[in-house]
This record gives structure tokens, C-alpha cells and sequence, in this order.
């Protein structure tokens, strides 16, 4: 019996340099299982992907939109970032092709600051022998005279920005979501929550209320992060 494919959450993490939270979010949104084998955290491929895509394609589509849009109703739907276009250069005429498997992971930029972060140092916690996270298609398409293909990917990415579907209430659910796990989040992770400054956050004093949620300072080391706590 050949052993059930999986991705390493930690190698997850850091190929796409995002936060453990974010990180859960989207494998949630997605129904993707993960399980804890030898102290390492491990994704569980073919558990959500229905759309003849890898595993690995189908999570560098959701990351990518995540990062645009805070959500990933676009990957749900199998709506995924691909076009080819056919275009003259030098009397001849060419097919481009692009899309997300046209994109490096490093070349996915996220939607703030940040959403960009190293993972912490620690481990989230899985082992075991697992696949590593392979990185997807990633030759990249050679680009067209005059910067077009930069001007392009912006028009394209912009377009997809504003097709996909916005959660009003996203933030209050990824609040509820910080409580019911336990997370501790940082300030500019609550800043961009509550669409507020780093800074005012951090001027705040313990127990304040915003959004129907109170947040507790809670010393780790020298840094300050913050336990939330829904208000009736």
C-alpha cells in the first residue's frame, strides 16, 4: 500500500512566509486535514482538492489569493488564475501563457507587511516522513519586450482582486477563530484586524474593547502579544 502524501505545515510556512494563523486559515477555508506524527504538524493531501490539480498547485492558488483578498472563494470554486494569450512580436506570432503556475513562491506578494513574516522559530509541531513541499511549476515565462509582462500580471491580479467575493464579517470570524484556539496574536496582526495602526494598538491598555471582542496584553519574553475574548 503506497504511504498517503503529505506536506509538511512548517516547510508550508516558511516557503510562503506566513503566519501560523493565516496559515490555518486557509487550510480550514479549504477543508484540508492535518495531523501531528513525531512532533511535526503534516497536511494531508487529497483531503480537499477535487479539481485534478496537486495538492501544491491548488495551495500556492489559495495563498496567492488569500494575500489579495483575505479569502479564497476564488480556489474553492476551481476559478484559478490561468489565461494564454496570442500576441504578434517581431512579425511572428506567439501563445504566452501565465498564471500561478507561472509564479514563484517568492514572487507572491502579500497583501500588508504583515502577512509576510517568517514563521517563528519554533516548530508548529509535526514529524514523520513526509514529502517536502515541492515546489510547483515554477519555470517561469520569459518576459515580453518593454516590461509588458509586469504590466500585465498587475492588470491581472488587480482584476482578480476585485471579481472575488469579500466576507464583511471575515474579520469577526478570524477574532472568534483567535479565541476558540487559544491563539495569541501580535499587534500588527490586530492592527490589520481591527483596521488600525500598530502603533494606536500598541498604545492601548490591557482589557480594551473593539469589534464586540476584549484583548488582554499577554507578556511572552520581551515581546507583547495579545489574548482576545468575545463580549457578550
Amino acid at each position: 500500500m503506497a504511504a498517503q502524501k503529505t506536506i509538511d505545515l512548517q516547510e508550508f510556512r516558511t516557503v510562503y512566509q506566513i503566519p501560523a494563523a493565516s496559515a490555518r486559515a486557509i487550510l480550514s477555508k479549504l477543508g484540508y486535514i492535518t495531523k501531528k506524527v513525531n512532533d511535526k504538524h503534516l497536511i494531508i493531501c487529497g483531503s480537499a482538492n477535487t479539481f485534478g490539480k496537486s495538492d501544491e498547485y491548488f495551495l500556492k492558488h489559495a495563498v496567492l489569493e488569500f494575500r489579495r483578498t483575505m479569502d479564497v472563494a476564488s480556489t474553492l470554486q476551481g476559478n484559478f488564475f490561468e489565461f494564454s494569450e496570442e500576441a504578434e512580436v517581431k512579425g511572428k506570432k506567439v501563445i504566452t501563457e501565465y498564471g500561478v503556475s507561472k509564479i514563484d513562491a517568492e514572487q507572491i506578494s502579500p497583501k500588508t507587511p504583515s502577512l509576510k513574516r517568517a514563521p517563528n522559530a519554533s516548530s508548529v509541531g509535526v514529524t514523520a516522513q513526509s514529502s517536502a513541499l515541492i515546489p510547483i511549476e515554477t519555470h517561469t515565462a520569459p518576459a515580453p519586450e518593454g516590461g509588458a509582462l509586469a504590466a500585465l500580471v498587475s492588470a491581472l491580479t488587480q482584476a482578480q482582486a476585485a471579481a472575488a467575493p469579500k466576507d464583511p464579517l471575515l474579520p469577526q470570524k478570524q477574532l472568534k477563530e483567535a479565541e476558540t484556539q487559544g491563539y495569541r496574536i501580535t499587534t500588527h496582526q490586530l492592527a490589520e484586524l481591527l483596521g488600525m495602526s500598530p502603533q494606536t494598538i500598541s498604545s492601548k491598555k490591557s482589557g480594551f474593547i473593539k469589534m464586540g471582542f476584549e484583548y488582554e496584553k499577554v507578556k511572552e519574553g520581551t515581546s507583547t502579544l495579545w489574548k482576545v475574548k468575545q463580549v457578550d
